[in-house]
């Protein structure tokens, strides 16, 4: 079974019962800690979970110490045993179930109706802490800690903005590509913002994330590029997309160390490159069909044009994601991706049709389903000892502090 407990205000978990009594040990929760089970709604202090061991009467004699054994002969010494060597690959994992998660899911969903999309934020949060919780590597699970009220901040800054750009549209219309100009100016500040709030408010092994990336730097990428690939009709897309990896990857840190991004920008063209192939000899399929076999082009232009879609989503995801992970290192640890896309699919066509078929019910369910199988395609290839990276990285991070300012500190969920 899988828990919840809380530390001031911020609800952390899901742990399960070896964790739970780690953090007892530890003496980082204690009785008066409030805790509850993932399927339950009801906090409770710990206390009241433990049965406490029978005392001992207090006149009761201990019993008395069995007499020492006599001491054998002192065997020939043997060769101390080797040590086992680093496991070459440490996989990823994800403990998470469908019914599990449907829980928490139809909860925030109508908690967000009730409240008129208030409770949105604390629904941010329970999905990222269920899935970050039951997301584990190399023992150690990973955390979410950001605050529903900076999240919820940030969301009414963004309907304020939303609202009034609204009336001014109404009002007086040339106002809209004024807006528009603002919002490209906006937008750069409103990336970093949200990727530094994103990072900071993630952990691993009690060391958070960060991100340090500049403005100048997100104007170029998200604004500069994007604007050129469309002036180029799309030429400079896959750039465009490099830049922007590149850009959240290398500004990206665990604790104070870097992620480097070793991808170029042919790589982004070779994948775009090798999508045209099947593109173009759908396109001619269809032309062959509708000029000699018309009275079955239309049925068939459809059909093609939904196996297509299904395989573009499918084939960019995956290429995409192997190619992010396969270039990325963490010092000198690296990662390995290994989807593949007839199983990914497999897993959106019928995660498609179920969630038709049951009026959106099943979407918790596929979400899992599709999270499960990008997690547990994904290795760490660990470099040297990395326990002692991980306990340096903590003296470091120990060092600098733990404090984070809260100035202009939310997220605009972006």
């Amino acid at each position: 079974m899988s828990w919840y407990y809380k530390d001031g205000e911020q609800e952390i978990g899901p742990v399960n019962k070896a964790e739970l009594t780690e953090l007892i040990k530890s003496k980082q929760i204690n009785g008066e800690t409030l805790v509850r089970s993932a399927s339950g709604e009801n906090w409770q202090p710990l206390s009241q979970l433990v049965r406490p061991a029978k005392p001992r009467f207090p006149n009761q004699p201990a019993p008395p110490q069995p007499p020492e054994p006599p001491k054998p002969l002192a065997p020939e010494p043997k060769p101390a045993p080797q040590m086992p060597a680093a496991k070459a690959q440490e996989p990823f994992e994800f403990k998470g179930a469908g019914g599990e998660y449907f829980k928490i899911w139809i909860v925030n969903v109508l908690l967000s109706i009730v409240t008129l999309g208030i409770y949105s934020a604390w629904a941010k949060v329970r999905r990222k802490q269920y899935f970050y919780g039951n997301t584990r590597v190399v023992g150690a699970t990973f955390r979410y800690l950001a605050d529903p009220v900076k999240i919820l901040k940030g969301r009414a800054i963004v309907f304020v903005v939303f609202v009034c750009y609204s009336i001014m549209n109404q009002v007086f219309p040339p106002a809209a590509l004024a807006g528009s100009l603002i919002f490209l100016i906006i937008l750069p500040w409103l990336v970093v913002r949200s990727l530094a709030f994103n990072a900071r408010y993630s952990s691993w092994r009690n060391i958070r994330f960060n991100f340090k990336g500049t403005y100048g730097g997100a104007a170029k990428t998200f604004v500069l590029f994007p604007l050129l690939s469309i002036a180029t009709l799309g030429i400079l897309g896959p750039y465009a997309h490099y830049r922007q990896k590149k850009f959240i990857v290398e500004n990206s840190t665990y604790g104070t160390t870097p992620f480097t991004f070793h991808a170029k920008a042919g790589d982004y063209y070779r994948i775009v490159l090798k999508f045209l192939i099947p593109l173009l000899a759908a396109i001619v399929i269809v032309v062959a069909v509708s000029i000699f076999l018309p009275f079955i082009g239309g049925p068939l232009g459809a059909l093609v044009m939904v196996v297509m879609y299904l395989y573009a989503f499918a084939y960019f995801s995956v290429k995409s994601s192997n190619l992010l992970y396969n270039s990325g290192a963490l010092q000198k640890h690296r990662f390995k991706a290994t989807m593949e896309i007839k199983a990914f699919a497999l897993i959106l066509l019928t995660n498609t049709l179920a969630i038709v078929c049951t009026l959106g019910l099943f979407h918790p369910f596929a979400q899992v389903r599709a999270y499960r199988y990008k997690i547990e395609q994904l290795v760490l290839l660990p470099s040297g000892d990395l326990d002692q990276f991980v306990a340096d990285e903590l003296k470091e991070t120990g060092a600098l502090g733990n404090e984070i300012s809260d100035f202009m500190d939310f997220d605009f969920g972006l």
